[in-house]
C-alpha cells in the first residue's frame, strides 16, 4: 500500500507576509535611493564650476581681465530633469570651456564691473549652475564667487539665497567655494 504522499509549499497567509516584507523594504530603501542619486548629480555642477574657476583664472592670467560668459545651454522648464547637449550661448568658448557631453545644468558667468569688458576689464566673477533636478519645478542654483583684487565680492544679481552667496539679505559670503546659493538647495533638501 502506498503512503500518500505529503505536498509541502507556501500558504496564502505566508505569501502575503513576505510580500509586506518586501513592500516595507522598499518603502524605505527607495527614498534614501533617489537622494544618493539627486547627491551625485550635483557632483557635475559643482566639478564645471571649478573648471570654470579654473579656464577663467587661465583666461584673465593672459588677457588681463575675466570672460563673462551667457547663460548655456538655455534650459526650458517643460523638458527638466534631463540631460540637454551643450549649445555656447556667447563666452565659453572665448573662455576655453566646454563640459563633456551632455549636461544637467546651465551656467552662467557674470563679471564685475557691470558692462566690462567692452568698458573695462572684468576685475572679479561671479558663476552659476541652475538645474530642476528633482523635477518638482524649482530650480537648484550652485554658485563661485570670485572676489577683485581688493576682496570684495561682486555686486551680482543672482545666486541670491543664505548659501554661497547673498549681499542683499546680508548672509555668509563663501568667496572662492563652489557651493549652494541657498540653504534650502542642494543637499540639504536630497
Amino acid at each position: 500500500m502506498d503512503t500518500p504522499t505529503r505536498r509541502s509549499g507556501f500558504t496564502l497567509i505566508e505569501l502575503m507576509i513576505v510580500v509586506a516584507i518586501i513592500g516595507v523594504l522598499a518603502a524605505i530603501a527607495i527614498p534614501g535611493f533617489q537622494r544618493f542619486q539627486l547627491r551625485s548629480r550635483v557632483s557635475e555642477a559643482k566639478t564645471n564650476l571649478a573648471a570654470i574657476r579654473v579656464a577663467e583664472i587661465a583666461f584673465s592670467a593672459s588677457s588681463g581681465g575675466f570672460q563673462p560668459a551667457v547663460e548655456s545651454p538655455v534650459v526650458d522648464a517643460a523638458v527638466l530633469p534631463r540631460k540637454l547637449p551643450w549649445i555656447d550661448n556667447g563666452g565659453f568658448s572665448e573662455l576655453g570651456w566646454a563640459p563633456e557631453g551632455e549636461t544637467l545644468f546651465n551656467y552662467e558667468v557674470v563679471g564685475e564691473p557691470a558692462g566690462c569688458p567692452a568698458s573695462g576689464p572684468c576685475r572679479s566673477f561671479t558663476a552659476e549652475a541652475a538645474s530642476d533636478l528633482d523635477g518638482n519645478g524649482v530650480l537648484n542654483y550652485w554658485g563661485y564667487v570670485y572676489p577683485d583684487a581688493t576682496g570684495s565680492a561682486p555686486n551680482a544679481t543672482f545666486c541670491q539665497g543664505s548659501g554661497t552667496y547673498d549681499v542683499q539679505l546680508g548672509g555668509p559670503v563663501a568667496l572662492k567655494q563652489v557651493g549652494p546659493c541657498d540653504a534650502n538647495m542642494g543637499t540639504a533638501i536630497f
